[in-house]
């Protein structure tokens, strides 16, 4: 009984594993928005790609109602919150530039790692598929995302009503990914340590709460690159998920998977 007392003592002591979540498409409805994620800017909806049902974001409305204000903000914003959250609103202006769709099942994320497969159909302006994370209740975030006009990954923060860049991926190394193909887009975050992937081979590293390097031509950095300045920088990484694109981008995503560490 000593041993057996012990050993359920040991088990005590050890933390239990977070439940990984897979997002499960199987059952959701072509042709409609997606009922696991709650599109909050753009046009998101529920597609068919061979035997796999996958979520889409369709930019190709996003040309026509660029400048018309986001009734769906305000309406997402109120279901996820409770709230139309005044700040929110204040960014929704320079927010609807990114189409945004925040995960349903995942209330809080903070460390572990986020995978997602992503395929690149079209996009004149833009061609880019990411992952939104650390997003705050006044609409701040923080993506990674792979652009397949410029054929980089970069780490993005939005804040004040602004969308600036935190790191890009070597420009001496470009990923040329075949658009018909899927590929996979993985992110881990601990502590202060940000990582990311794409089809396995390192894209970014990034220290959460770094303070910015010179800007272009040596030009000093704006302010809102500070951590001191800017909350979404600083750990721990604390807010909502979900998936991220740009203007008209059209992609498809699927195998959207979190593991909390």
């Amino acid at each position: 009984m000593k041993g057996f007392a012990r050993a359920l003592l040991v088990l005590a002591l050890v933390p239990l594993a977070a439940a990984e979540t897979k997002v499960d498409l199987s059952k959701e409805d072509v042709g409609k928005a997606p009922k696991t994620f709650e599109p909050m800017v753009g046009t998101w909806v529920i597609a068919q790609d061979g035997a796999d049902k996958v979520v889409m974001v369709d930019g190709r409305p996003w040309v026509a109602s660029k400048d018309n204000p986001t009734k769906l903000l305000v309406q997402s914003a109120r279901k996820l919150y409770g709230t139309s959250n005044e700040e929110l609103m204040d960014n929704a202006k320079q927010f609807a530039y990114y189409p945004v769709a925040v995960l349903k099942s995942v209330p809080q994320f903070s460390n572990g790692t986020i995978s997602v497969k992503f395929k690149t159909i079209a996009g004149d302006a833009d061609r880019a598929s990411g992952i939104l994370f650390n997003v705050k209740p006044n609409g701040d975030w923080l993506a990674v995302r792979y652009n397949d006009t410029e054929n980089n990954v970069a780490l993005w923060e939005f804040h004040n009503g602004i969308r600036r860049p935190v790191r890009f991926s070597d420009r001496n190394n470009k990923f040329m990914l075949d658009r018909r193909e899927w590929h996979e887009l993985k992110m881990t975050v601990d502590g202060a340590d940000f990582k990311a992937w794409l089809d396995g081979a390192s894209a970014l590293e990034y220290t959460l709460g770094s303070e910015p390097g010179p800007g272009r031509n040596n030009a000093p950095p704006h302010p809102d690159l500070f951590p001191a300045n800017n909350p979404v920088l600083r750990p721990p990484v604390s807010g909502r998920i979900g998936l991220w694109a740009k203007t008209d981008s059209t992609s498809y995503f699927k195998d959207y998977v979190v593991a909390p560490k």
